[in-house]
């Protein structure tokens, strides 16, 4: 989905006309999902002065962030151009397994859990990551030293 460049557009009636949503970013200073989900829906509270804009309570939706997260849940398969997405045989097998020690999980019942990804910013909200059905070294140090050798070499592309 692009937000007309660097507007705003009507992310309630997208979510109402069932327009397929995939959250992705045009830059390498933060690639955080829950960020971008959490901004989608404060640029709809700024716009029209309202809270909870994106969830669906009528509609049997009354979570922002399982609204915002589900749609693009779906449809980011066929961004990437993928022909088999989700939990399903034959498909790309990627999943974060959730640290609920951090602080800003903590006591947080499982059914708003992802409310709380979004919109409390936990510091380390994953404990494992699989990547195309592969886990991913619990390494943490290290990853992090790959990771920010990679972004060395991408700013000194500048």
């Amino acid at each position: 989905m692009r937000r007309g460049s660097d507007g705003l557009t009507d992310v309630p009636g997208w979510l109402a006309a069932g327009v397929p949503l995939a959250i992705g970013s045009d830059s390498h200073v933060t690639r955080a999902w829950p960020e971008e989900l959490r901004w989608l829906e404060y640029g709809q509270r700024l716009l029209r002065r309202q809270r909870n804009v994106c969830a669906a309570p009528a509609s049997g939706e009354p979570s922002t962030a399982a609204r915002l997260f589900e749609r693009p849940r779906i449809a980011g398969g066929n961004a990437a151009g993928f022909t088999r997405w989700g939990l399903q045989p034959g498909a790309r097998a990627d999943q974060l397994v959730v640290e609920a020690s951090d602080n800003a999980l903590l006591g947080v019942p499982g059914e708003r859990l992802l409310d709380a990804l979004v919109f409390s910013s936990p510091s380390m909200p994953f404990r494992d990551v699989m990547v195309a059905g592969r886990w991913l070294p619990r390494d943490h140090g290290a990853v992090a030293e790959r990771f920010a050798a990679a972004m060395h070499a991408v700013w000194s592309q500048d």
